[in-house]
């Protein structure tokens, strides 16, 4: 088994183009009971974004799209993974592979799927080169999730090419309160979480752990189980200071018996991962203009795949049996300066400096006149970045609104590349906003894409960053007294240098090479509405267009000049609505639609371009009050949950079924 069989097991449905094998800055003041609102769409939100330009600003000022979803929402649909969540934000596709654990991918807004930014309280958790599988991101001990969309390397650097997302931390409020669910159901799943908070103005905290184990969807070796450890403290030694420190750790182990084809092969093969998340964040006062904050961000990831003999007549083969081992590790220290020049200035600039490493080993049993059992070819290599930043933002009491971002990084891998981003936004009168903005973004090369040296795949040192120019511009209208919101964006994106997998390359010569472009254009828009005190709605809907534009040459079935980019859909919907029937009782549900995409199947020989059906599925919660906690008393509450009510058949990804209708019950309590 060579390296490149290692890496691309592994990233198999990341990354669908190979041709071949920071903390806390600001607390929400309050989010309805909706997910996937747009917050620069709704004044009746009284909150601040930290994401967009990582100050603290009024939803109504941000010039980008940005996407607040509540986590106690979250918890009251008995959402247990960050990537069901994301099913609703305009213009992000998730694509599963499979069962529970399967590998999960991200689209936004038409790009790569490692072309986002994923941050837990700031922290990035990215593997090098942008890969992000969201299998095991579970919602425990969420206090909220900002979903950014459009070009944002310029504030985080690397990575951030079609947008952010940024995972905040519950800080616990009042008397110590103890919570917890329980939850069983379908395919012999168990959940269960508990969690203790509280707080004053000078010390709060929450803890929390949970445990999610699922026999899975497929008839054998498909069990499921994750274990959650998170939580966060925030200290206010002095009214000029604040101290943040948070964690989240999580082991986890994944069955499964299918192959790269999605075909039933495998009664013994597993994945597992433990995961570490450490970020410590220190702001100081300076004076009345000047605040100086310190930030140090860690994360680890350990990963393991094990696939023995079947039996003992499975010894046939080339790999037919394999063991591997990885470690991936990233660790930054980023301190800035802002400037509050007065009310309606302010700037802020910036250094980061960032260290990443990453370790692959392993070894693989073939049979070739005889079972011999050899070493892989191993990988340990590692990269700095050293960055520098500018911001300016500007919002003023005419309800004009500026931000204006630069940032050169340099890199030891790559060398040097500058971004910038800007923006505006101007609220009319009659509770209508325009705003525009406009932005560069760049991610950097994977360690194999530039290090690699297998007897399949070389990596070339002299590798540039894929980037991207994108603008966008968005128009929204309040209605009926701000209870109800209607808004429009379009953006055009263009993608350069992205890098493509050569297999016709020479032995020895590098087998990875830029030149490849591509372009995603569309609308999004969307509704929300409070139905009165008792009923809350909200809808969107995307247009994506995609289309490869140059292939460099080096055509194939996932990307080919003039065709469109796999397993993004043209038309996707969202319809979700939440009410208080009656005394005690709450119900919910949601319509999410995907529209058909193109996708390759590697079932046939050669690889073919095929085209997956439309489909609709619909997701319904319901929680009834059994005791209300009056004076301090428990509050305990039962839970039902149906996802796929109709038990629609569908695949994501082309041989791997999407998951039928699963029925869930439980209960909530707070004491």
């Amino acid at each position: 088994m060579t390296l490149f069989s290692f890496v691309g097991s592994s990233a198999m449905h990341c990354s669908v183009r190979r041709s071949g094998p920071p903390l806390l800055l600001a607390a929400l003041a309050w989010v309805p009971p909706l997910t996937g609102q747009e917050v620069q769409d709704t004044t009746q939100l009284k909150e601040l974004v930290v994401t967009a330009t990582r100050l603290a600003t009024p939803a109504n000022a941000v010039t980008s799209s940005v996407t607040v979803i509540s986590g106690e929402d979250l918890r009251a649909r008995g959402v247990r993974f960050v990537q069901d969540a994301l099913r609703d934000v305009p213009g992000a596709s998730v694509v599963q592979v499979g069962s529970y654990g399967g590998v999960s991918s991200l689209f936004l807004r038409g790009g790569e799927s490692d072309y986002v930014k994923v941050l837990i309280d700031g922290v990035p958790v990215n593997q090098s080169g942008g890969s992000y599988n969201w299998a095991n991101l579970t919602t425990d001990n969420i206090d909220r999730i900002e979903v950014l969309r459009g070009p944002a390397s310029v504030v985080y650097g690397s990575d951030a090419v079609t947008g952010v997302v940024q995972v905040f931390t519950r800080t616990g409020q009042g008397p110590t309160a103890v919570e917890g669910r329980a939850e069983a159901g379908s395919f012999g799943s168990i959940n269960g979480q508990g969690s203790v908070l509280g707080g004053s103005d000078r010390l709060s905290y929450s803890a929390d752990v949970s445990r999610i184990s699922t026999e899975g969807t497929y008839a054998f070796n498909n069990d499921y189980g994750n274990t959650v450890v998170s939580g966060r403290v925030h200290a206010r030694p002095d009214e000029r200071s604040d101290l943040a420190i948070s964690g989240r750790w999580t082991d986890n182990q994944y069955r499964f018996p299918t192959d790269f084809s999605g075909a039933l092969t495998d009664s013994n093969q597993f994945n597992g991962e433990r995961a570490g998340v450490l970020g410590l964040e220190l702001a100081r006062r300076l004076s009345d203009r000047y605040e100086l904050r310190i930030s140090g961000a860690g994360s680890r990831s350990d990963g393991e795949f094990d696939d023995t003999s079947d039996s003992p007549g499975d010894t046939l083969g080339f790999g037919f049996a394999s063991h591997r081992d990885s470690r991936a590790d990233r660790g930054n220290l980023d301190a800035r300066l802002s400037a509050f020049l007065n009310s309606q200035l302010t700037v802020t600039a910036g250094a980061q400096v960032e260290r990443e490493t990453e370790r692959q080993s392993g070894v693989s049993t073939s049979n070739f006149g005889g079972i011999a059992t050899t070493p892989d070819t191993p990988f340990d290599r590692g990269r700095t970045t050293v960055g520098g930043y500018a911001q300016a933002v500007l919002d003023l009491p005419s309800g004009l609104a500026f931000d204006v971002n630069g940032r050169l990084d340099d890199n030891s891998g790559f060398g040097t590349f500058g971004t910038y981003r800007a923006g505006v936004s101007y609220r009319l009168g009659s509770g209508s906003r325009i705003r525009s903005s406009v932005g560069r973004a760049f991610k950097a090369p994977t360690f194999c894409e530039q290090f690699c040296n297998a007897p399949f795949v070389v990596g070339d040192s002299a590798l540039r960053p894929e980037h991207s120019f994108s603008w966008e511009v968005g128009l929204e209208q309040q209605l009926g007294a701000g209870h109800s919101t209607i808004w429009a964006t379009y953006f055009d994106q263009h993608f350069r240098d992205m890098i493509l997998y050569d297999g016709s390359a020479a032995p020895g010569e590098p087998t990875y090479f830029n030149g490849a472009a591509a372009r995603a254009r569309g609308l999004e828009a969307g509704l929300s509405t409070v139905l009165g005190r008792r009923a809350t709605a909200s809808a969107s809907y995307t247009y994506l267009l995609t289309e490869a534009t140059d292939d460099a040459g080096m055509p194939s079935p996932d990307f080919a000049s003039g065709e469109r980019l796999i397993r993004r859909p043209a038309h996707s919907a969202e319809l979700a609505v939440r009410s208080a029937v009656v005394d005690r009782v709450t119900l919910g549900g949601s319509v999410t639609y995907v529209g058909s995409r193109d996708d390759v199947d590697f079932n046939q020989s050669p690889s073919a371009r095929v085209t997956l059906p439309a489909y609709a599925i619909v997701d319904l919660a319901g929680e009834l009050e059994l005791l209300r906690g009056r004076s301090g008393g428990p509050e305990v509450s039962g839970t039902v949950r149906v996802e796929n009510l109709f038990n629609q058949r569908y695949d994501q990804v082309v041989g791997f079924a999407g998951r039928p209708r699963g029925v869930f019950g439980g209960a909530r309590f707070r004491f």
